[in-house]
């Protein structure tokens, strides 16, 4: 990559986290996502209350490392979790949904799109604002990080899974065409004449949101009509979530864009997996009834 190419990407990381859906724009206490939330049970908690953080940490290394990934405990936008209880509470529960999360795939996606690491924080922050991901293609990695909701928030983990396969497809859309925001012209022809798409996802912000489904025909969510790249890695995301990709399936049965969508990244995971990722995977996946 060129070393302007480069730095551009090294800006638009940035503004890409800004603009992602990872807020609490819901009132407060209560998640953007919990409106779609498809599971009333949390994710089954790592090492809950019984390791020390050096034992979180080497245990999710040991996961991690089956992927061929490194697992990183710090980032320039972001704290690191430290051996307080406090702290280890806050990893276990960060853990509880990467781990699953990337578990989803196989270990030759990675290596085709260039991941290394996945940045394992708290606390992340963008131009000030508490973000719970963004992609750092430039340090070829990923950034999650647990940002403290309140005790009894309404939290979606399948929400929070969501939104971590979101981020992911970020970092390998600016991998294939070298720019976040890639205008797929093989993308946009896929919409009927006329669909227009909002002005980015930072126009999300300013007020309460809550990302409703298949809000019209042809989009997965409400977060997708903000944009191009958006609309990407919402159907990205909730074809990769059990419960959320049920429901993309079923409204693909009586959508034909939003078919077609799914049509699309089904072909795309499946070249990028070295055919692992192929539509019998995605279809089981789709079946899934717990996360």
């Amino acid at each position: 990559m060129r070393a302007g190419a480069f730095a551009s990407l090294v800006g638009l990381a940035l503004l890409l986290a800004a603009c992602a859906p990872l807020h609490r724009a819901a009132p407060a206490g209560q998640d953007s996502m919990a409106a779609e939330c498809p599971f009333p049970t949390r994710y089954t908690r790592v090492g809950h209350g019984a390791l020390t953080l050096a034992e979180l940490q080497s245990m999710a290394q040991a996961r991690l490392g089956r992927l061929g990934l490194e697992a990183a405990w710090s980032a320039p936008e972001a704290r690191a979790f430290e051996d307080l209880p406090e702290d280890r509470e806050r990893l276990s529960a960060l853990l509880s949904v990467v781990l699953p999360a990337y578990e989803r795939y196989p270990r030759e996606l990675f290596a085709r799109v260039g991941l290394r690491r996945l940045e394992l924080v708290q606390d992340l922050r963008v131009a000030g604002q508490l973000r719970r991901a963004m992609p750092a293609v430039q340090r070829d990695a990923v950034a999650y990080a647990d940002i403290g909701d309140p005790p009894g928030a309404a939290i979606c983990e399948a929400g929070i899974e969501a939104r971590i396969h979101h981020e992911l497809y970020h970092l390998i859309e600016a991998r294939l065409f070298g720019d976040y925001y890639h205008r797929d012209p093989r993308w946009l022809a896929l919409n009927p004449a006329g669909v227009t798409y909002g002005n980015g996802g930072a126009s999300a912000y300013g007020g309460v949101f809550h990302n409703l489904g298949h809000p019209r025909p042809g989009f997965v969510s409400r977060y997708a009509l903000y944009g191009p790249e958006e609309d990407k890695a919402e159907v990205f995301g909730w074809m990769m979530t059990p419960g959320y990709a049920a429901r993309v399936m079923q409204w693909s049965r009586d959508d034909p864009v939003l078919n077609a969508k799914r049509e699309f990244m089904l072909a795309l995971m499946q070249t990028l997996s070295q055919g692992r990722m192929d539509p019998a995977y995605l279809d089981a996946l789709a079946h899934r009834e717990a996360p």
